[in-house]
């Protein structure tokens, strides 16, 4: 079997390879970042706040006003649940827990985790096991999929306001795509393949962020983030899917997975507050950890609970 075959027969291989070699290469070679663009730019966040800018695009491309309806019924609902899923966890951790949280795990570790999403494992999972709509949540996905979620709900809680520039930003480029089909509807086909292009690039983008050795420092309380992160997100959206929207529940399962940006929650909010400063080096290599296991998990699980794979 060629390697692209068995790529493509891993459940979000397209995501997951080249993530995993993006954090091989990062964790033998860091100094690789400081070697200059555009190289840089492919380890960086800049690289992949790019590439999603470019895939939210396509996807506006792709977009139907149809879809709009189908947006805000059960997929549009099962990720608001998730948000709200994060905001009352951040609240009750920081109000009954306070910043030292439970468990050798911080508030800051746990809220990074518990209020992440991963938007390139979702797509990545919709291109073979979803159909239009489902991709089409792309869009919602990284509205709540962004750092400056955790950020707002820890600032928040604290007395801070939340970032709507933010926001708009994430939105605008969606919209883009929306304008330019309706001025001229052949780019939908002339467009129809680029998301799949980008998907393994957006994945080395985001393994860029992760560097093994500092995941492998926390086996035991990342483990215990994981699991804590499965049971608050994956098991209870399941169970809301399956029993009030009387679907299989693989979209459940897929806008639950811990995002390799993530890990860039602790040193940002302790830029804000420097009262998280003694949490963010532990914070970070929990959450990595985490990262690591629901990016395996994830596809696993979406795939057994899938009807059927694409053609």
């Amino acid at each position: 079997m060629k390697f692209s075959d068995r790529i493509k027969a891993f459940p979000g291989g397209s995501m997951l390879f080249p993530m995993a070699l993006a954090a091989v290469i990062n964790t033998l070679f860091p100094q690789i970042r400081m070697l200059g663009y555009p190289t840089s730019a492919l380890f960086s966040s800049s690289g992949t706040m790019a590439l999603i800018a470019m895939i939210l695009c396509l996807i506006g491309l792709q977009f139907r006003m149809e879809q709009l309806k189908v947006l805000v019924k059960s997929g549009g609902l099962i990720i608001f649940l998730k948000l709200l899923i994060s905001i009352v966890s951040g609240y009750v951790i920081l109000h009954y827990f306070g910043l030292d949280g439970f468990w050798g795990i911080s508030a800051l570790a746990l809220v990074a985790a518990i209020s992440s999403v991963n938007p390139g494992i979702y797509l990545a999972l919709m291109k073979s096991y979803g159909n239009n709509n489902d991709i089409s949540y792309f869009t919602l996905l990284n509205l709540i999929g962004l750092p400056f979620v955790p950020i707002s709900i820890l600032g928040f809680t604290s007395g801070n306001g939340i970032d709507y520039i933010s926001i708009i930003s994430t939105l605008v480029p969606f919209l883009i795509g929306i304008v330019l089909r309706s001025l001229d509807a052949s780019l939908e086909k002339y467009t129809d393949k680029g998301i799949k292009l980008l998907i393994p690039f957006l994945g080395f983008c985001l393994g860029a962020n992760i560097n093994l050795t500092v995941a492998f420092k926390a086996v035991g309380t990342g483990m215990v983030l994981l699991i804590i992160f499965l049971l608050v997100n994956n098991l209870v959206l399941l169970v809301i899917e399956r029993y009030l929207f009387k679907r299989t529940g693989y979209l459940s399962i897929a806008i639950s997975c811990i995002a390799g940006l993530s890990i860039a929650v602790p040193e940002l909010m302790a830029e804000l507050d420097p009262a998280y400063l003694p949490y963010v080096e532990t914070a970070k290599s929990q959450v990595a950890f985490a990262a690591i296991f629901s990016a395996l998990i994830v596809p696993l699980w979406v795939k057994r609970l899938a009807v059927k794979p694409i053609e």
